[in-house]
């Protein structure tokens, strides 16, 4: 087990995306989401047109839905297709440390019983678990909405890559029909003090897919690592996202953009953390391999062509040999 240290400094990158989203400097914002990439898998996304009186909306149905009583979360258990609610400490990200210290909540695509996805029973796809209207009313809209809002974002993000990747601004539109797209709200309480046995609000790991949108509160303890093994604070900057790039990234670029390892730990003594990821992935079925830009002519490329379905299910595989080594 390596023990918990502390970052050093903050994180730096900024994305300005306005010039994208007005059309008056596209070419420019592609050259600089890549040069970010490049150097690390990880900025500050700003410029993108969500309100802020949305983005603080959705991290106050965080705090309702958390508010709620244990028994009546504990009865919305997350379900077969990775929907539904996970109390304190219910996962480990880190597989060489203690559980992690939060407790969140799932919701994906919203499909039918009869969609050939859920009766073929493939992972991530099926029903959500939503609290009834009653206990929290307008909750789900909420969560839909907002859903909604950050998944169009997700897309511009992917035709921003696109373009950086001297391939056309749709490239990547057909791989999104019906994606394994998850929003995640979280709730970090405070640990103020001693890390004790490196056990933190959410262990060090990477994360999957394309890339996260993440909203976090005022609150702070995101971290992130570089590829020399510093870490980072990222510091809350009001009205901007935190982008980072999934392991998808490396496949499709040739290891030229980075997936960077990232935890939390709530310093707080007394505020509690809510944050709302949004993890934008792909249609099960879509395949990933390297783009042509991105190739070298003295060899192969460095990973193999997959679905990301097969993606999925390799991270699966390697988190459950680390876990069982």
């Amino acid at each position: 087990m390596v023990q918990y240290q502390p970052p050093v400094r903050s994180l730096q990158p900024v994305l300005d995306i306005a010039p994208w989203l007005d059309g008056t400097n596209r070419q420019g914002v592609a050259r600089e989401f890549d040069r970010i990439c490049r150097e690390i898998g990880f900025f500050y996304l700003v410029g993108h047109g969500i309100d802020t009186a949305d983005m603080r909306g959705i991290l106050h149905e965080a705090q309702r839905f958390f508010a709620l009583p244990d028994e009546v979360k504990r009865s919305l258990a997350i379900n077969a297709s990775g929907r539904g609610y996970e109390p304190l400490a219910a996962q480990a990200l880190d597989p060489d440390s203690p559980p992690d210290l939060k407790e969140s909540w799932l919701c994906g695509t919203e499909l039918a019983a009869s969609h050939p996805y859920v009766m073929a029973a493939l992972p991530n796809h099926g029903p959500n678990r939503w609290p009834e209207e009653a206990l929290l009313p307008g909750f789900r809209a909420a969560c839909e909405r907002y859903r909604a809002q950050v998944h169009a974002l997700s897309e511009t993000l992917m035709s921003i890559f696109a373009i950086a990747a001297d391939a056309a601004e749709d490239h990547f539109a057909p791989l999104f029909h019906e994606p394994m797209a998850t929003l995640r709200l979280l709730h970090y309480p405070p640990q103020p003090g001693r890390v004790i046995a490196n056990q933190i609000g959410c262990g060090a790991h990477t994360d999957w897919g394309c890339f996260t949108l993440l909203l976090q509160d005022e609150t702070g303890g995101l971290e992130v690592q570089t590829a020399h093994g510093e870490w980072l604070l990222a510091e809350p900057l009001p009205g901007a996202f935190v982008v980072n790039l999934g392991d998808m990234m490396p496949v499709w670029t040739n290891g030229a953009y980075h997936s960077n390892a990232h935890r939390v730990r709530n310093r707080s003594p007394e505020r509690h953390r809510y944050s709302v990821p949004f993890f934008q992935d792909l249609n099960y079925y879509s395949r990933i391999e390297c783009l042509p830009a991105f190739r070298t002519p003295d060899g192969p490329p460095r990973f193999a062509p997959r679905t990301a379905g097969e993606h999925f299910e390799l991270m699966f595989r390697k988190t459950r040999e680390a876990a069982l080594a």
